[in-house]
């Protein structure tokens, strides 16, 4: 059963770790049959889930998902599906968690490659817009052959 952050903290709590994939394209996060029988989960309800092959009514859950930074996101209600398994790979080296929109839309999520490093970093709560848009365009403007487009830039720089 879940239970809210602080009584985590309060109590010892025994916390499962799983290997996760982050999906921007996932409206809810998910887990597999093997997190829901390491659990013990008992269904919730059941939700219908669309999929690459179509979709299926598929059994939810009510869980805590305890990030990495430490921060716990309560109560999240999950779906029970089927990842693609690599059968070259075994179960406890593969994913058994989706991490969707639910909890990637309550904090900011980046990911870069300055230098040819991926760097993927999420935070709760969000704290600020991170938009590459402006940067992307001076650095255009800068490196491109349009000298009017450069001076007007160059201009508005100075006013601020």
């Amino acid at each position: 059963m879940p239970i809210t952050p602080e009584e985590a903290r309060a109590q010892r709590i025994d916390f499962r770790e799983y290997i996760a994939i982050w999906d921007t394209g996932a409206t809810h996060s998910a887990i597999t049959k093997k997190v829901v029988d390491d659990l013990n989960l008992q269904p919730t309800g059941a939700r219908e889930t669309r999929h690459a092959g179509g979709k299926s009514l598929n059994n939810t859950y009510l869980v805590n998902i305890s990030l990495p930074d430490g921060v716990m996101v309560p109560h999240v209600r999950v779906t029970e599906v089927q990842l693609i398994p690599d059968d070259n790979v075994s179960d406890d080296k593969q994913p058994q968690l989706l991490i969707g929109m639910d909890i990637i839309g309550l904090g900011d999520f980046a990911v870069t490659n300055a230098n040819g490093k991926t760097t993927f970093s999420f935070r709760i709560p969000s704290v600020q817009e991170i938009d590459f848009v402006p940067d992307a365009q001076e650095k255009n403007i800068m490196g491109g052959g349009n000298r009017k487009a450069r001076r007007t830039l160059e201009a508005r720089k100075r006013r601020s």
